[in-house]
């Protein structure tokens, strides 16, 4: 199996770490050439285990980096080398039209982009350019945490959710679906396959919706939230706006998504949000992504989300 990860953050090392023993060949794109020349002269290394990957000439898992520069995107790309699957682990945000260029160029008639972004919209964007309907769409609870640009620490055990786009062939849903998930859970990833991503992504969005601003705006662990009665009570508000927008839109949520939140929180007790990391480094947020796509929606359905307005502004206040 040949395989590439492009994005080297928490969840694009943790993958790329646990993978690359299963893999014919494994590229990591990274978004910097330092963090490329890092990686090639450590390796990864999986925080907690004795276990580093190392690269050497000819070895099974290599690094390379995009820029954000066309003319420097086409350099940096090599001979094309035919993949199986590209799993797009980057924010949302960092989907440029350069990026999408560049992934493109990596492409066959044969690979399948697997796309783990948080959030909602970017099936669309990534479907615009799909033509042979080989999209794949991916949720995943994986706690992860990067120490350093080599380093990464797996805080918590979740599960992946894998199922097709709206767009792809149902013909080829059986083979190529299975022979995914057989792989990452070889991997030592809890998989399984999805018919409704659509509920899937939708739950998702709730869960980093609900958690993700208050552990920024308050500087607490996932965990911290539940151990006030006030926090709660914003979460609970979050939620109840979240479910409010879904209706409108006809999504039929789990009866058990807040029972998921709180389980979330206590399974991630110990995790730093990605969204509080981002914070933390003085890094753009997906804020935009999550929170600011559900009131974008509100406002299309004439809802009102006072909840989410005020943490959107907060985090936005802060970034």
């Amino acid at each position: 199996m040949r395989m590439m990860i492009v994005g080297a953050g928490s969840l694009g090392l943790l993958f790329a770490a646990k993978l690359s023993a299963f893999c014919e060949k494994l590229t990591v794109i990274t978004r910097t050439k330092e963090q490329a020349d890092l990686l090639a002269q450590d390796g990864i290394m999986l925080r907690g285990t004795t276990e580093r990957i190392r690269t050497t000439r000819g070895g099974f898992i290599e690094f390379s980096h995009y820029q954000d520069d066309k003319d420097s995107l086409t350099r940096a790309t090599g001979p094309v080398q035919p993949y199986d699957y590209i799993f797009l682990m980057v924010k949302q945000p960092a989907i440029t039209k350069e990026l999408a260029q560049y992934i493109d160029s990596r492409r066959s008639e044969i690979t399948y982009l697997v796309s783990f972004q948080n959030g909602i919209g970017h099936e669309d964007v990534l479907s615009e350019d799909d033509r042979e309907n080989k999209l794949l769409l991916a949720v995943t609870t994986e706690g992860a945490r990067r120490e350093s640009q080599t380093e990464v620490s797996h805080t918590g055990h979740g599960i992946t959710y894998l199922g097709a786009s709206k767009r792809t062939d149902p013909v080829h849903k059986k083979t190529t679906h299975f022979l995914l998930v057989n792989l990452l859970e070889e991997a030592g990833f809890r998989t399984k396959m999805s018919k409704n991503m659509e509920v899937r992504i939708w739950s998702k969005l709730i869960i980093n919706a609900v958690i993700n601003p208050l552990t920024a705006i308050l500087r607490v662990k996932n965990g911290e939230l539940l151990e006030s009665t006030w926090t709660k009570e914003l979460m609970l508000d979050l939620y109840r706006e979240a479910c409010f927008v879904a209706e409108a839109k006809e999504i039929k949520l789990p009866d058990e998504l807040w029972q998921n939140i709180v389980s979330v929180c206590k399974a991630t007790s110990r995790n730093h949000s990605s969204m509080l990391q981002d914070i933390e480094q003085s890094r753009t947020t997906e804020i935009d992504r999550i929170n600011g796509s559900l009131l974008q929606m509100a406002e299309e359905l004439n809802l009102d989300l006072p909840a989410h307005r005020t943490v959107y502004r907060l985090v936005k206040a802060l970034e």
